[in-house]
């Protein structure tokens, strides 16, 4: 069980502020390439990731939970 990201979410929220990806992830405080590939499905979001996010939830009253959701291993209990 891990924490996904809604892709779409943050593509809509970087749309609706006027930003583009090197905007975004220097709000963020990541890297831009790693924001690349986090959008494109090629990352999954890591420690760094969740707690940039979190901050930048914080600052722009916005609610973290919103862009996540609980991907679950059909194989595991």
């Amino acid at each position: 069980m891990y924490l996904q990201i809604r892709r779409a979410l943050l593509k809509n929220l970087m749309k609706e502020k006027g930003w583009r990806k090197t905007e975004f992830a220097k709000r963020l405080g990541i890297n831009y390439s790693y924001l690349c590939r986090l959008l494109d499905g090629e990352r999954n979001p890591g420690s760094k990731f969740f707690s940039c996010f979190l901050k930048f939830c914080r600052e722009e009253n916005l609610e973290f939970e919103d862009y996540f959701y609980i991907k679950t291993n059909k194989d595991q209990c």
